[in-house]
């Protein structure tokens, strides 16, 4: 499979992980990290997380303090 082109030539998934690699030597991908994002790429246009559903769950500092001393009490 070839990934996306990349400037004006066309590179396999390899290739565009060994090149990551070199150029960003601190922050290491896979093959399949790769193969994810372009997946992703070619089913959704881009490769932006998409919005999970539910509610989100956000605590603030003083609810989490009132959980903590809650538990405590116990």
């Amino acid at each position: 499979m070839h990934y996306p082109r990349c400037g004006d030539k066309t590179r396999t998934q390899k290739q565009v992980c060994k090149i990551f690699n070199t150029k960003y030597f601190d922050c290491r991908i896979s093959q399949s990290t790769v193969s994810r994002i372009e997946n992703k790429f070619r089913e959704f246009g881009n490769v932006t997380d998409i919005p999970k559903s539910g509610r989100k769950r956000i605590l603030d500092d003083e609810q989490k303090l009132d959980i903590l001393l809650d538990i405590q009490d116990k």
